[in-house]
C-alpha cells in the first residue's frame, strides 16, 4: 500500500530525477523551484516501501484561495497502480477546507493526461495559447471546485507583468534553432502561460532597425508579434535615462539601448526587467533601490513566482510625506494636468478630458484633487456622489516608478472616502485605464460592470442568517457577490468559512459575527503600531510618526517564532504594550487581517519583505535575531488595517475575555480568542453598540 506524504528533504533527489527522465513533457524547472516549494510543503510524494514513486508539485496562492498544480508524475515503474488518483486525493484532503479550488493548464495534445483530469471530475474552462512551436496545439484551463458553487469567476487575473531584454527575446526566437538555451528555455514552460505576460520594450524596434542581417531581422520582427510592446510617454524616459547614467555606465549604442529599456521597464510600473547581460544584472541591487524595478535572470523570475503573484506591485518604502502632499486642483495647475495626464495612447481627446475635469468640479459634490511628489503633480482623480455611491470619474497617475504604488495607494484612500460617507458602493468609471490598473481593481474587490469597475462597501457586524438581507442592495448590483453570500449564508456547505473570509475582503470592513474564521489579539510596541497603521495614535503627537511610514495598505511585522500560534488567514487585534510616551498604549488600538504567516532565517525573511519600508536591519531585525542572521524569525503579513475610534483598555479587555469564558491574560505573546471575543473587543472600538447573544 503506497504512502502519500509531504516530501522531505531526503527525497529531493529522487523527485528531481522523476522529473528528469520526464522532462520533455513536464517542462524546464530550476531547482533552486524545486528546493523553495520542498521547504514551502508543496510537494506531496507517493512512497512504496520508502521508494518515491511519484510526485505532485503545486502551488498555493493565497491572495486568490486556489491550488495550482505543476507537475504531476509517476516512475514509469510504478505506473498503473492508481498513484496520480492517490496524490490528487491527498491534495483534496488537505486543502479541501483552505482553498477555493485546482487550476492546471494541460496541453491540447496530451491525450492521457485529458482522460485523466475528465475521469477525476476536473472541468475543462478555457483555452490558452501554448508556447509550443506547434501553432494547432493550446493549453486547456482546468478546474477542480471545492464547493458546491462554483466560484471560478471570482478567479481574477493575477498575471505578473514582466519586460524582455531584447538579449533574451533574440533567444528565444532562437529556441528551435538552437535548444541548449535552457536558461532561457524556461521562460517557455506551459505552467507559466496563466501566470506571467511578458512585454518588450519599444527600443526593440530600434535595435531590429539596426541588424544588418534582413534574414534575421525578419523573423525578429514576425517573433515579436508574440509579445505587447510598452506604450511609454517617451518625454518622461529623459529623466530617467539620465538617472540611469550613473548606474550603468558607458555611451556606446548598447550602452544606450540598455538604459532606455531598463528605463521604459520602470515607466511601465511592471514589477520585473528579465535580462541575460552582465553588465545590467551587476547593477540589479542599485536598480531595485533606486527604482520599483528587480532585474532578474530567467530562472530568478520563475523563483519570484510564488511572492509576486500574492503580492500587490505596491513600495510604500518609496513612498515618504515629506515629499507627497494631496490637495485640490488649483486653476493654475489646471493646464498642466490636461497635458500630463492626457490618455494617448487610447486617443482620449484633450477637449474631453478638460470637460471632464471641468464637468466634476463644478458639481455640488465634486472634487479634483492632486498628488504631488515635492513640487510635481504626479497623481490626480476627480470624484463626486450619487446617492449610495462614490464616483471616481477619472484616476490618473503620472508615468514614473512609482506609478502603481500611488494608484493603488490612490485606490484604497478613496475606498476609504467612501466608508467615510457612509456609501455602499465605489465606482471607477474612468474609461482610460492601463490594462494593469483594471487588473489592480480586479485584485482589490471591485467587479468590472458594463463599462465601470464597482466595489461594495459595508460596515457592521451581521450573523449568517441576517446577511443576505442587509447586503441586498450590494447583491442586486453585484452578482457574484450575491452567489458568495449564498454560499457565505449555507453553513451546511463545507466553504462557507473559506466564503465568508472572501466576503470579508470583498466589502471591508464587515465582519460575520458567527464565520468560522480564527482571531487573534497580537501584542506590538506603541512605536510600531504608530508606523505600522495607528494613524490616530500619530496625529496625536507633535511630529507624528517617520514620514515615509504614513501610507500603507498592507504590511508586515515581526517577531520571535515562539509561541508559534498564529495561522491565516485570520482576523487580528493589535495590543499596544505598555509606553508611557506614547498615547495608546496597554490597549487593543486596531484590527487587521492576516493574510500570510513566515517562518524562516532572519537575513532572508528581511530581503524579502524590505520593500515595507518600516524597519532597519541594524536597528529592528538584528536585536530580533540577536545578531545571528541564519537564526529563524517570524513575519506576519496584513492588510485592511482598521484604527479603533475608541481603545479597548487593559482592564476593559480582561472583563470581556471572562465574560466569554476565556483565560486571564496579560497580552505578552500572541492569544488565539474566540470569535464573540472578538467581535466585542471589535465593536466596542469601532464604536458599535454590540450584543453577545
Amino acid at each position: 500500500m503506497p504512502e502519500i506524504t509531504f516530501a522531505k528533504h531526503d527525497h529531493l533527489e529522487s523527485i528531481i530525477s522523476i522529473w528528469g527522465a520526464n522532462r520533455a513533457t513536464l517542462g524546464l524547472m530550476p531547482r533552486d523551484a524545486f528546493v523553495d516549494a520542498l521547504k514551502k510543503r508543496w510537494i506531496l510524494v507517493a512512497l512504496i516501501d520508502g521508494f518515491v514513486a511519484g510526485y505532485l508539485l503545486f502551488r498555493h496562492t493565497r491572495r486568490n484561495q486556489t491550488l495550482a498544480i505543476t507537475h504531476l508524475c509517476v516512475d514509469k515503474t510504478c505506473r498503473g497502480r492508481k498513484l496520480s488518483d492517490k496524490l490528487i486525493d491527498k491534495l483534496v484532503e488537505e486543502y479541501r477546507h483552505k482553498a477555493r479550488g485546482i487550476k492546471l493548464n494541460c496541453r491540447s495534445d496530451y491525450k492521457d493526461a485529458i482522460k485523466f483530469w475528465n475521469r477525476y471530475n476536473f472541468q475543462p474552462k478555457g483555452k490558452l495559447p501554448s508556447r509550443s512551436s506547434n501553432t494547432n496545439v493550446h493549453l486547456i484551463t482546468w478546474w477542480y471546485n471545492f464547493g458546491n458553487q462554483d466560484l471560478f469567476s471570482l478567479i481574477t487575473n493575477n498575471k505578473i507583468k514582466a519586460v524582455l531584454d531584447f538579449n533574451i527575446i533574440a533567444k528565444l526566437r532562437d529556441l528551435q534553432l538552437d535548444s541548449s538555451k535552457e536558461e532561457v528555455a524556461h521562460l517557455q514552460a506551459d505552467w507559466l502561460v496563466s501566470e506571467v505576460e511578458y512585454y518588450c520594450a519599444s527600443e526593440t524596434t530600434n535595435e531590429l532597425f539596426r541588424d544588418s542581417n534582413t534574414e534575421r531581422s525578419t523573423r525578429t520582427k514576425s517573433f515579436l508579434k508574440n509579445f505587447p510592446e510598452l506604450n511609454i510617454d517617451k518625454y518622461s524616459l529623459r529623466p530617467i535615462e539620465k538617472e540611469l547614467e550613473e548606474i550603468l555606465i558607458g555611451d556606446s549604442v548598447n550602452d544606450r539601448s540598455d538604459r532606455r529599456q531598463i528605463a521604459e521597464a520602470v515607466l511601465s510600473g511592471f514589477p520585473y526587467f528579465v535580462t541575460m547581460d552582465d553588465g545590467i544584472l551587476k547593477q540589479a541591487k542599485a536598480i531595485s533601490h533606486i527604482y520599483q524595478l528587480k532585474v532578474v535572470t530567467p530562472s530568478g523570475l520563475i523563483s519570484e513566482i510564488d511572492l509576486a503573484i500574492n503580492a500587490e506591485d505596491y513600495n510604500p518604502k518609496k513612498l515618504s510625506a515629506q515629499n507627497f502632499t494631496i490637495s485640490k486642483l488649483k486653476p493654475d495647475e489646471r493646464n498642466k494636468v490636461e497635458e500630463v495626464f492626457l490618455s494617448h495612447s487610447t486617443g482620449e481627446k484633450k477637449s474631453a478630458f478638460s470637460t471632464t475635469i471641468g464637468n466634476t468640479s463644478s458639481l455640488p459634490s465634486g472634487r479634483v484633487i492632486t498628488i504631488n511628489d515635492r513640487n510635481d503633480i504626479v497623481g490626480v482623480y476627480g470624484t463626486y456622489e450619487v446617492d449610495d455611491s462614490l464616483y471616481v470619474k477619472f484616476i490618473r497617475t503620472k508615468q514614473y516608478a512609482l506609478r502603481q504604488t500611488i494608484f493603488i495607494q490612490n485606490i484604497n484612500d478613496l475606498i476609504n472616502e467612501a466608508l467615510a460617507k457612509k456609501k455602499s458602493f465605489l465606482i471607477v468609471a474612468d474609461e482610460h485605464l492601463t490594462d494593469v490598473e483594471q487588473n489592480i481593481l480586479l485584485a482589490s474587490g471591485f467587479f468590472k460592470i458594463s463599462n465601470e469597475f464597482v466595489r461594495g462597501i459595508k460596515r457592521g457586524i451581521f450573523t449568517h442568517t441576517d446577511l443576505s438581507s442587509s447586503l441586498e442592495m450590494i447583491t442586486n448590483r453585484i452578482p457574484d457577490i450575491k452567489m458568495l453570500t449564498e454560499t457565505t449564508c449555507d453553513q451546511t456547505k463545507e466553504d462557507s468559512s473559506l466564503s465568508a473570509i472572501t466576503l470579508e475582503k470583498l466589502l471591508w470592513p464587515i465582519k460575520i459575527k458567527d464565520a468560522e474564521i480564527p482571531c487573534f489579539i497580537v501584542p506590538i510596541k506603541p512605536y510600531y503600531a504608530k508606523s505600522l497603521f495607528d494613524t490616530k495614535a500619530a496625529k496625536m503627537e507633535l511630529f507624528g510618526v517617520e514620514p515615509k511610514l504614513i501610507w500603507s495598505k498592507e504590511n508586515v511585522y515581526y517577531r520571535n517564532v515562539n509561541p508559534n500560534v498564529e495561522e491565516f488567514p485570520a482576523r487580528i487585534l493589535w495590543y499596544a504594550s505598555a509606553d508611557q510616551t506614547s498615547p495608546r498604549q496597554k490597549a487593543v488600538v486596531c484590527s487587521s487581517s492576516l493574510d500570510e504567516v513566515v517562518v524562516g532565517p532572519a537575513k532572508g525573511l528581511f530581503k524579502k519583505f524590505e520593500k515595507f519600508g518600516v524597519y532597519r536591519w541594524e536597528k529592528d531585525i538584528k536585536a530580533l535575531c540577536k545578531g545571528e542572521p541564519l537564526k529563524d524569525i517570524k513575519v506576519l503579513r496584513f492588510s485592511d488595517s482598521e484604527p479603533f475610534i475608541n481603545t479597548v483598555s487593559l482592564v476593559t479587555l480582561k472583563r470581556i475575555l471572562k465574560r466569554n469564558g476565556e483565560s486571564d491574560n496579560n497580552f505578552q505573546s500572541p492569544l488565539r480568542i474566540k470569535t464573540s471575543t472578538f467581535m466585542e473587543i471589535y465593536a466596542r472600538g469601532i464604536g458599535l453598540d454590540y450584543c453577545n447573544e
